[in-house]
């Protein structure tokens, strides 16, 4: 059996120089690891300062906005109700005013009636005229059918100082399809033409109701007027119906 003689070398420093060698490799390595880091992880974070800073700025003038925002919202929710109750004063002073207007027109014209009728009794023009036809006018009865009431003024004038006295004819003019009627009011009202008895200085009013037969259509109003004195003129008047009829106004039935 043979046998080997291995020869080493006998160095005791190269073992302490290499593990040197490998620390401060380790050393430097993670020295240049850590100054890397740092430097990364400053400038990082300088990134996310400014980042911060700007998202805070952007915070607070979205703030500022939805302030002004609302701010504005309230002003215009107050200058929505100004004018809101603006326009609903507007709207009641209108009404106000319109209402006040019809009255005033309405009252006008009742004056004016008035002042013409008074004048209709004053005029010296009218004086020879004696007993006259005023006014007549009609209203339909809403409780029976072709139903109407009549209300009728005659006036005298005041130069005639003695009171006169008669009887009032009221007839009917009109057509049952192609036959022309004549009804008088003593026909179908009988109730009510032996009313129309007059005595008067100045004026008299009279009304009364009647019905129309069925088919009938009325055309004029024919009013008689015959004094009781001997020698006075006897005087007619007609009045076609669509003018003295009141559209749109009705009456219900008077029984007496």
């Amino acid at each position: 059996m043979q046998h080997k003689i291995v020869i080493h070398r006998h160095r005791p420093w190269l073992r302490p120089a290499l593990i040197a060698a490998i620390t401060g490799a380790l050393a430097l390595g993670a020295w240049a690891l850590y100054s890397f880091t740092r430097a990364t992880t400053v400038s990082d974070f300088e990134r996310t300062q400014t980042e911060v800073e700007r998202l805070r700025a952007d915070r607070r003038q979205l703030s500022h906005d939805l302030r002004a925002a609302h701010a504005e919202i309230e002003q215009l929710k107050a200058q929505v109700v100004y004018t809101k109750r603006s326009t609903e004063i507007d709207s009641q002073a209108c009404d106000t005013v319109r209402k006040s207007l019809t009255d005033l027109q309405a009252e006008t014209s009742e004056l004016r009636e008035q002042v013409a009728f008074y004048r209709g009794i004053a005029a010296p023009d009218q004086a020879r005229a004696g007993v006259r036809v005023q006014e007549i006018h009609l209203t339909r009865v809403t409780s029976a059918r072709n139903s109407y009431r009549f209300f009728l003024t005659l006036i005298q004038s005041v130069r005639q100082e003695k009171r006169v006295g008669g009887r009032i004819e009221i007839a009917i003019a009109g057509h049952s399809g192609a036959t022309v009627r004549k009804l008088a009011l003593s026909d179908i009202a009988p109730d009510a033409a032996k009313n129309l008895l007059f005595s008067l200085k100045y004026f008299e009013e009279f009304s009364g109701q009647f019905q129309l037969p069925e088919g009938f259509v009325p055309q004029r109003v024919v009013v008689s007027l015959i004094p009781a004195s001997d020698g006075a003129p006897q005087t007619e008047e007609g009045f076609e119906w669509q003018r003295i009829i009141d559209h749109g106004v009705e009456t219900h039935e008077v029984r007496q």
